[in-house]
């Protein structure tokens, strides 16, 4: 035990002499990134997802690059103007169904399998499978839909955003 001791107080001086300030920046292996970008990245994907689900259309559109690309199934939607137009239209629907006396149809997302990883510095790939449920006109949560993304992340002024997304909706 007191040879642990002795290695880590070894370490310990080491750094201290060495004129390290702070926190160590600790880096993981191969192409995995830097703990702080990795958080980062999650944060970010966690911000897209709650900010769909709650229909907050700035919020949404605040974690893309002005030039992102979102690929939903071959559907295009390009800049900030047509990405906020997915909440905009989400929240149109929700309001003629309410009008209605339909079931309102929002989304919740559940992000499973995720993996990042740091292509080169200052980008980041986060591929994940991803399920949406709504509730159906009985009450029950049902699937509304299943699939995969891939989304290319940039870090733009010390900040991560997302510049493009594929979406594939499993059909089979």
């Amino acid at each position: 035990m007191r040879l642990h001791n002795a290695a880590f107080l070894a370490l310990l001086i080491a750094l201290a002499l060495s004129g390290v300030e702070g926190p160590v920046a600790v880096t993981a292996q191969g192409n995995l990134g830097t703990y702080e970008d990795r958080i980062a990245v999650e944060d970010v994907m966690a911000r897209y997802v709650w900010t769909v689900d709650s229909l907050d259309a700035e919020g949404y559109v605040a974690v893309f690059t002005e030039d992102a690309v979102i690929d939903s199934n071959g559907s295009i939607s390009k800049g900030h103007g047509e990405i906020r137009k997915i909440v905009t239209n989400l929240i149109q629907r929700r309001d003629d169904n309410k009008a209605k006396g339909l079931p309102t149809s929002n989304l919740y997302h559940v992000i499973s399998s995720v993996r990042i990883t740091f292509p080169k510095p200052g980008e980041a790939l986060h591929q994940s499978y991803w399920q949406t449920v709504r509730r159906d006109k009985d009450g029950k949560m049902t699937a509304a839909a299943m699939g995969r993304s891939e989304d290319r992340l940039v870090k733009r002024n010390g900040q991560w955003l997302i510049q493009s997304r594929k979406l594939t909706v499993f059909t089979e």
